[in-house]
Formats: C-alpha cells, structure tokens, sequence
C-alpha cells in the first residue's frame, strides 16, 4: 500500500474488525420485552454494554442495567448471550482470503474488535487455532479499555505496533470506525463486499501488477462487443503499443500503404470497409516510416478533404462522413510530419470545439469526451509548431482541470489521467479511482471503447484498458 511518499510498503500492515468482517451476530434476533421486541443490535449498541466491553463493568451487572432499560427479563438475555457463546462461528471463506494474502504477500495482520472479555474467552475457548494464528496481535476493547471508534483506540494501537498511519489499511463494517481510522492517514475499506479484489488492490504495486497482466496475456488482446462478440481489429492494437512502446504485446500486420481498420472480417458494418483515415493516421504517428513514405501517403489523405476542407473518415468519397475525434486524429499525423498547416481548416474547427466545450457528447464514433482532450493532449506531443501549441495549450489545460473528479470507466479515466501528467495538472481523485478499478488478475475491464453507431453495439478492449491504466499510473509516480 502506498507509504508516506508514494511508496509501497513491502510488507503492508493490515488491521481487521472481527464482527461484520469474520462473524456476523444475528443483530436482527429480537429478545421479547411483554407485548414488544427488542432487536439484539439495539442491545449491543446500548450504553451498558459499550461499558462492559471496556471492562468498566461487569457481566451480571451490564445484563441486569439492559434488562431494565428495555424492559424484558435478565434471564432470556443471559440465554440468548450463552447460546452465541456456544455457536457462533467464523467465516472459513474469509478467514482463507486473509491467509492467502498474509502468504502472498507477507502482510502483517491485526484483529481489532469491540468485544468484551467474556465474549472473547469464550471464542478463544471453541475456535481452532487456524483462526487465531492467521493474526499477528489481537486488540479488543476489553484489554484497551476503550471502544472503537474512540481517538484513544486508535492511538493505542499505533503505539503498540509501531507503525506509521500510513503504511496500515483498516477494514471494519461500520463507516464510523473507518472514518476515524482514516483521518490519522489510514487507507479503510467498509464492509466485505468485493474484499478480496479490494484488498488486493490497496495493499499490492498496481503498475507492477498491470505489467504482469500485459506480458501475460501477450498476442491476445482481443476487442469484444459488451455481448462478448469478437472483433478483428488493428486500431486498439495500435494504441496498446502506443501506450506501451512493447511490440511484443501486440500482433500487427503491417500494410504497404493505407491501414484498414479490421485485420479480419468486417462486423457490423459493411462486408466491403474502405482503408480509413483514423487508423491509417495513428499507425503513421505510432510506427517508425521512411520520411518520403510517410509524406507520400499523407499527400494521398489530402485527396479526401471536403468542401469545407476537413478530412473524411474513409478513403472512399462516396462516404463523405467527417467525425470531429478522427479529424483530429489526422491533424496531429500531418503536425508530427511538420504539415499541420495543411489542415487550417481543421485546426480552427478543433479549437472551437475546445473553446465551446463541443466535445462534450462525445461523436458518432467515440462517445467519451475524454477521447477529444485525450487526442488534443497527442497534439501538443506531437506537434512542433509553436503557434498549433499556442492555441492549444491554455484552454486544454482549463478543460481538463473541469473534467477531474467526473464519473467515467477504466479507459476514460486512463485518457484523462495521462493527459493531466503530460501538462502537469495533478489529479489525484482520478487516480486514486482508476487503482480502485483494477481487478484480482492486475489487468482492468474492458471499456466502451468506440461504437459502431448502425448497430449500437460498444467495443472495449482489456487489453487497451490496461495499457492505459498502467501508462497513466506510471506517469503519474
């Protein structure tokens, strides 16, 4: 997990309540009180009872001082009490998502609970010894003599183990304990849902675990519709070695000339898909050509300018469609060539789109609005024309500033997240969302990539997903 300067800790420190997270006390049970019911939870949180599991009093004496606030009879609580002495048990399924992490990755792992000593002896008494040594220390209420979430338990706690807010994550079921575990530095997690990826996530290297997952998974990052259709596609692969400058991550036939964007059979479109500008554009900004080679093909793009002289989508002029991401995407092929004076056009329609917050639904194409301030990033990379630069550069800036913080999947929140690390802006929100995303196996979901618009059907790539993820994170250390 990260230490006070970024760095993970080698072996993280992990504190875990014991109730909500291994056992679950029926807190519904109601104890009959005459006509009415008591709820056992309302028991439980009572002030008597927060004082016997301080062990400011004791048992006969928190039962009876209960028993007369809500009014039923000592004896059906001291029943109840001693039935879950005797059959309370813990969860075997969690327990083993501790000690895989302990082995895993030499985790140091406190129990700390609100409990008191006669419920403990009692547990201690019946529970096997697999339960207990998973814990490296145990802290309860009891032998602190104070409850969470009391500053005081806390303090104590850190004293004992002698370690720095920091470098501890702190998983309990109650929002209140991790608030306040949280507000000496602690990283917290509430609850047990989704905890083993969750508890992964916090306490592992993600850009090392990203990597893992990329190597591992080399040559098949196949694009699928959220259906789980497969796609043929070059364009995420393209991306996935942009991102990662890695050619042995990815599979890519290269063609003489211009890039067609599926290297299999067309889906959801037509059974003849013209080469396009958009794909052809990337690969010329991603691979290495020959000057006069790249120049002459950006002399056969200038054939497909329309009327209002922006470049079409298709190198095909029966198709006359213009979309605002792949215009843009061509811009930046012509500026990294030195040509982006060819396109005047295009370069006042892209910073009026900037200026007037145009790409905000997205395109026909490319629905996030982070692929618009994503690729304007690519041209300022790109591009070495100081007045492109000039036009460009402030009121990027401003819009990705009033983008941080907004919802978006893997993939958007990777776009954004690489483009504030390439001007500058520190964006720890999206950060510190996009490790949360992560999953068990260190790759990220598939993302809504780009959508063939006829069909409505998304395309999303794990691949592409986690390339961008981890570039962004590595930009970011």
């Amino acid at each position: 997990m990260p230490g006070i300067n970024g760095i993970k800790s080698p072996k993280p420190t992990i504190l875990v309540d014991l109730g909500g997270i291994f056992v679950h006390p029926p807190v519904n049970h109601k104890i009959t009180a005459g006509k009415a019911s008591i709820e056992l939870g309302r028991v439980l949180l009572s002030a008597p009872w927060m004082d016997y599991e301080i062990g400011k009093i004791g048992e006969d004496e928190c039962f009876i001082r209960v028993a007369e606030i809500y009014g039923f009879e000592v004896t059906d609580l001291k029943a109840l009490v001693t039935d879950l002495r005797m059959t309370l048990t813990y969860d075997e399924k969690m327990l083993a998502v501790f000690k895989e992490l302990k082995r895993s990755t030499g985790a140091t792992i406190y129990l700390v609970s609100n409990i008191s000593e006669p419920e403990y002896q009692a547990l201690q008494d019946r529970w096997d010894v697999s339960f207990w040594s998973t814990f490296d220390g145990i802290f309860t209420s009891w032998m602190l003599g104070v409850r969470k979430p009391s500053l005081k338990f806390y303090q104590n706690v850190l004293r004992e183990t002698r370690t720095a807010p920091h470098d501890i994550l702190f998983i309990d079921d109650q929002p209140e304990n991790v608030l306040t575990a949280m507000s000496f530095g602690m990283r917290g997690i509430v609850g047990t849902d989704d905890l083993p990826r969750k508890l992964r996530n916090s306490i592992s290297d993600s850009i090392k675990r990203g990597l893992a997952f990329l190597e591992e998974n080399a040559g098949k990052y196949y694009s699928t519709t959220s259906e789980g259709d497969s796609i043929d596609e070059v364009y995420a692969q393209l991306l996935i070695l942009e991102a990662t400058q890695n050619k042995n991550l990815v599979e890519i036939n290269r063609p003489p000339r211009l890039w067609n964007f599926f290297s299999g059979k067309p889906k959801y479109t037509s059974q003849l898909y013209p080469d396009d500008m958009d794909t052809t554009a990337l690969a010329l900004v991603i691979l290495d050509y020959e000057a006069v080679i790249a120049h002459s093909i950006l002399d056969e793009l200038l054939n497909y300018i329309n009327e209002e002289g922006l470049v079409q989508i298709y190198t095909q002029k029966s198709r006359p469609r213009v979309d605002a991401i792949i215009a843009l995407n061509v811009l930046v092929a012509f500026c990294k060539y030195g040509r982006g004076y060819e396109l005047p056009q295009t370069i006042d329609w892209m910073q009026n789109i900037l200026l007037n917050r145009a790409y905000i639904h997205g395109t026909r194409y490319y629905q996030s609005p982070e692929w618009f301030l994503y690729y304007t990033t690519r041209l300022l990379t790109y591009c070495n024309d100081a007045s492109i630069r000039e036009r460009f550069d402030a009121p990027l800036r401003k819009r990705l500033r009033e983008r941080i913080g907004f919802k978006g999947d893997a993939f958007c929140l990777g776009m954004r997240l690489m483009s504030c690390n390439f001007l500058g802006i520190e964006n720890m929100v999206d950060k510190e969302e996009l490790m949360s995303m992560q999953q068990e196996d260190g790759g990220w979901e598939a993302s809504a990539m780009y959508l063939f618009p006829t069909q409505k059907k998304q395309i999303g790539n794990r691949g592409t997903t986690t390339a961008y993820a981890v570039k962004a994170l590595q930009d970011c250390s």
